[in-house]
């Protein structure tokens, strides 16, 4: 793959190679535990660690995302970090690996080569880190190094007043060989509050008190009267001092533990770290003395990365693009799977988790189940439970109903209906009650239009419509419209014919609700109020959005003659990066449309290219048959994509962007990485979209929607206990293709894959032929 001056993959793709500590903004990976103890590393190795449990109570240890490796040649008092930052002192021949498993940096200095790996073990609530620092001259060198970190341990609800820092208290224990930091908060929700950092060498000198470490001037004062440390010189590394020995409580709580090395000429040396949480001290002695050897943590890590490879080894794909395979396979699926750790949203959770069943079957079971527990009676759900917000989002019936409708596809496990399970007020039912009172709470919400009104918002958290309280989404109405067809089809296999045929006639009493208020003449509007329309070419400011477009298309909207006008409309909103929710941006803040109309325009929601809904959008491509035109939306937001690169857009070029900014003063760059939906529907979009592998209530599904330059690709997946290696070849050039099958040599008729729970691998060829009229 082609080396640049920023960055390139190597490892199969597994790993990112960035060669400068100075990319355009920080790039970062994370890694976790399957108990929730997650780190956050950064291309000079900062970031936050924290744990957070199953039921989203956190701890985060670390303040400013404080963690830090300072080195220093006493001799000399050169002081430098690997990757350059806090103390910016220039380093040589530094490189970062980012890997689906850990993060190594490295970097040389006065004749002094250091590495720093991280990795967090897949079981357990810690991480380790391991300390390389070779002497590449000719002379003895004396090197003092400090690994730093604060300690804040906060991240959940208490009483006014009862601020975690009352409560905490730094000690250095022999036996740990580091800084221990109890906590005794009488309202802390599990035992976990308490973090450590230890050494596997003996510490010269430690520092509880971050205030002796930084000195006078390292910190400043806060309007609270607590000080806020600064890391970029501090007197002890800088002033070629030594730690005190200094403890503390209440204020400027960390560990620091310096470590003096003598390494003769050539000669180098491995120090390992623990950074974690624990219940007692006992048990940080114990973690700690399990991590202070090489060989246990290279079998740590070797385990970690069978574990990362079985989570992810049910799905593979092979396509024409080379990118896309590297993206696809590893980082895409890891991003994933880290928007579970990462957010704690029904809406958000349960889109992470629909894209998860095509890898993490069980995991995505589990994460959707959590997300019922998160609805009220009702028939509406909390935002997120983790920050705790009930505010009225009028979108989270729906995402339940499809989300348990593709659970079921997935699994064919029935018996999950009959599953009993809470909800957020009190309570409990089955999983299809709350599949049904899902439905009956978008139904009571309709308007005077007939379709469901949209309260606070929907999907688009930024578009408020408070001067009516009774507007109505067209978005939500067009994906209930989905949603009432995918419930239809369920509730048909499992003999209750009433209740199908009653989702059927909502479905075609909403249909025909939109066509008959939000049709505007080339596309449909977005929102409808009683001061005026919203996304309409009369409305004021915007004129078209690109969701009530895509949504529209993918729940069957639109007659034969208005299908055309609106894919149309969504093309004309084309841009480089994607497309944009909504064109043009508003330019005046309007307290009709909210939040959205306050922005510039072209930043976030006001214009700007919101990944996430262009994922969307490709779908919809797929479902019209423009597998062309899909493919080409999709590589608009792949990161380092050809038109917007990492360089310009400051993103990360292994995980999905939320959004590109087409404001002037800020074009082409992203905000938040990681933890965005768009990994979902990137994955989705490919893999169900393009490629047409879809999960449906008989089976798997071939369906493509294939580029027409493509030629071949190939998909192995695990559904339902049968391992399909499935390749596509497309020797006409078809953008939309009737598909022939072949298993294992044998044509079947239709496009449904047989079932075989035989644990072997069966060889599924698929040839796209014309469509025959």
């Amino acid at each position: 793959m082609k080396v640049d001056k920023i960055h390139h993959f190597s490892d199969k793709g597994n790993s990112c190679i960035i060669n400068t500590p100075r990319p355009p903004r920080h790039w970062y990976n994370y890694l976790w535990s399957e108990q929730g103890y997650c780190t956050q590393v950064s291309q000079i190795g900062h970031g936050r660690s924290y744990y957070i449990n199953s039921k989203a109570d956190m701890c985060m240890i670390n303040n400013q995302d404080a963690k830090y490796l300072y080195l220093r040649d006493d001799d000399a008092n050169v002081y430098w970090n690997i990757g350059e930052g806090p103390l910016n002192e220039e380093v040589e021949d530094f490189s970062c690996e980012h890997n689906i498993g850990y993060s190594i940096l490295q970097s040389q200095k006065n004749g002094v080569h250091a590495s720093w790996k991280l990795l967090v073990p897949h079981e357990g609530y810690n991480e380790v880190w391991v300390v390389k620092v070779r002497n590449n001259t000719d002379k003895v060198k004396n090197i003092s190094v400090f690994s730093t970190v604060s300690f804040e341990l906060e991240g959940f609800n208490y009483p006014r007043y009862y601020e975690m820092y009352r409560s905490c208290e730094t000690f250095f224990d022999e036996r740990l060989n580091g800084i221990y930091c109890q906590s005794k908060h009488p309202f802390a929700p599990h035992n976990r509050y308490n973090s450590y950092i230890a050494c596997s060498e003996t510490v010269h000198a430690f520092d509880g008190n971050l205030g002796e470490f930084l000195g006078d001037l390292g910190s400043y004062t806060r309007l609270d009267a607590m000080p806020a440390p600064l890391f970029q010189r501090p007197d002890v590394v800088v002033k070629g001092r030594d730690c005190t020995n200094s403890l503390t409580t209440l204020v400027n709580l960390g560990g620091v533990l310096q470590n003096k090395l003598v390494l003769a000429a050539g000669e180098e040396k491995e120090l390992y770290y623990v950074l974690g949480v624990s219940e007692s001290l006992e048990e940080a002695v114990q973690t700690a003395e399990q991590y202070s050897n090489g060989e246990r943590i290279e079998q740590a890590l070797l385990e970690t990365k069978e574990h990362q490879k079985c989570k992810y080894s049910s799905l593979y794909l092979v396509t024409p693009h080379e990118k896309l395979n590297v993206l696809m396979n590893e980082w895409v699926k890891k991003q994933i799977d880290f928007c579970i750790v990462g957010k704690k949203g029904v809406r958000d959770n349960l889109q992470i988790a629909v894209a998860l069943l095509n890898y993490r079957q069980e995991r995505a079971k589990e994460e959707i189940i959590e997300c019922l527990r998160h609805q009220f009676k009702a028939g509406h759900a909390v935002l997120t439970w983790y920050p705790y917000d009930a505010t009225r989002y009028s979108d989270q019936p729906f995402w339940i109903i499809w989300a348990v409708c593709e659970l079921i596809k997935e699994t064919g496990d029935y018996s999950l209906l009959d599953m009993e399970i809470e909800y957020q007020d009190e309570g409990s039912a089955t999983m299809l009650e709350h599949v049904k009172v899902a439905i009956n709470r978008l139904i009571e919400d309709k308007g005077k239009h007939g379709l469901v009104r949209i309260f606070f918002a929907d999907w688009n958290d930024a578009l408020n419509i408070t001067t009516d309280p009774d507007a109505e989404s067209v978005m939500l109405s067009e994906q209930f419209c989905y949603a009432l067809k995918e419930l239809s089809a369920l509730i048909w296999r499992l003999g209750d014919n009433v209740y199908a045929g009653y989702l059927e006639e909502q479905y075609h009493i909403l249909r025909q609700a939109i066509n008959d208020t939000a049709w505007d003449g080339n596309w449909y509007m977005r929102a409808l109020s009683k001061e005026e329309n919203i996304g309409s070419k009369d409305s004021k400011g915007s004129k078209i959005y690109i969701n009530a477009q895509s949504w529209a298309v993918l729940a069957e909207i639109p007659d034969e003659e208005k299908l055309p006008k609106v894919l149309e409309s969504m093309d004309s909103m084309e841009h480089d990066f994607g497309f944009p929710i909504n064109m043009p941006p508003y330019t005046e803040y309007s307290s009709h449309v909210g939040r959205m109309a306050g922005m510039l325009p072209g930043l976030f929601e006001n214009g700007g290219v919101y990944c996430h809904a262009t994922g969307f959008k490709i779908m919809a491509d797929c479902k019209a048959g423009r597998g062309v035109e899909a493919l080409r939306t999709l590589l608009k937001i792949i990161p380092d994509s050809e038109a917007n690169p990492s360089t310009q857009s400051g993103a990360e070029p292994y995980v999905f962007t939320n959004c590109y900014s087409i404001h002037p003063k800020y074009y082409g760059k992203s905000y938040q990485s990681w933890t965005t939906g768009t990994s979902a529907w990137g994955l989705m979009s490919l893999l169900e979209g393009i490629m047409g592998i879809k999960r449906d209530y008989d089976g798997l599904r071939i369906d493509p929607c294939f580029p027409a330059d493509w030629e071949e690709a190939q998909v192995f997946r695990e559904f339902r206990g049968t391992r399909y290696e499935i390749t596509i070849r497309n020797p006409s050039r078809l953008s939309k293709g009737q598909p022939e099958i072949q298993v294992d040599g044998s044509h079947i008729s239709g496009n449904l894959l047989p079932l075989f729970p035989d644990d072997r691998i069966h060889r599924v060829e698929v040839v796209l032929k014309p469509i025959s009229q």
